[in-house]
């Protein structure tokens, strides 16, 4: 429905001379971003379809439950289109699958969260009635796996990375509450690999960084997706190539891309 209104010019995506179409929305599971140019028009036209989605469907959507996200708009304008979907206007950050979404960089209190759901999964785990073996096996397949999606596309600060390295340490050498035991190695040593000496705990910052440059591999097996097209348009990744492109003026998700990227072609140039 949405793609023939757009053939139709009844509504206009985002980028139509980068994607063809434009981009109008973006659905997994029951999650749905609808995008729309800034054009009150447009806007009743858009309503209109979700109306007639509505009466065709059967289903409801709840225009009550749903934020009109905002970007260089004026208030004036801004609640003109709220008004339109009746819906109230959210603010950023904004969360898309579970991922805090800024236009500007992420504050410490958004990824807070995450922080603290790796300390609540640890406190509530009876460290000292488990082998050492058995708390690495915790660590490895629950606690990495907290925050595994969102390192994925964004790099973690200096100081979550810090925070969460600590949590592990303190229920790996045995820590409860204000008892502290002496840590018998350092926590670098932990994390290596078994074959150098370690115990194979995922070190968070290499981890991290794996994951982000994972997309650099998605991106030349992929060239042609949307999210392809858009990184070239904006960010000329193709002058040279996607390993020199500079993160001057980009996303949160850009730079840590690129941050990842670039010790990628170091690793890539050394061998």
């Amino acid at each position: 429905m949405l793609k023939k209104a757009n053939s139709q010019n009844l509504i206009s995506g985002l980028l139509p001379h980068v994607i063809p179409g434009g981009v109008v929305s973006l659905r997994y599971a029951d999650d749905t971003i609808l995008f729309l140019e800034k054009s009150t028009q447009k806007a009743r036209n858009f309503k209109w379809l979700l109306s007639c989605f509505e009466n065709l469907s059967g289903m409801k959507i709840n225009f009550h439950k749903s934020d009109l996200m905002t970007i260089n708009v004026d208030d004036i304008v801004a609640s003109e289109f709220a008004q339109i979907f009746c819906c109230k206007k959210g603010s950023f950050p904004i969360k898309y699958l579970g991922v805090p979404l800024h236009y500007d960089k992420l504050k410490r209190e958004d990824l807070q969260p995450i922080i603290d759901r790796i300390s609540k999964g640890i406190s509530g785990w009876l460290g000292r009635y488990l082998t050492y073996k058995g708390k690495i096996i915790l660590l490895c397949a629950c606690i990495i796996s907290i925050p595994t999606y969102l390192m994925s596309v964004i790099k973690f600060p200096k100081w979550a990375i810090n925070d969460i390295n600590s949590q592990m340490a303190y229920f790996f050498w045995g820590n409860v509450g204000d008892q502290h035991k002496y840590h018998l190695a350092n926590w670098g040593l932990i994390t290596r690999r078994k074959e150098f000496g370690g115990l194979g705990v995922p070190n968070i910052k290499e981890y991290n960084m794996a994951l982000l440059a994972s997309w650099g591999k998605r991106f030349f097996i992929n060239p042609d997706s949307d999210w392809s097209k858009l990184l070239l348009y904006k960010y000329r990744v193709n002058s040279p190539n996607l390993l020199w492109a500079k993160s001057e003026g980009g996303s949160t998700f850009w730079k840590s891309i690129t941050w990842a990227l670039a010790a990628a072609k170091h690793f890539i140039d050394g061998n």
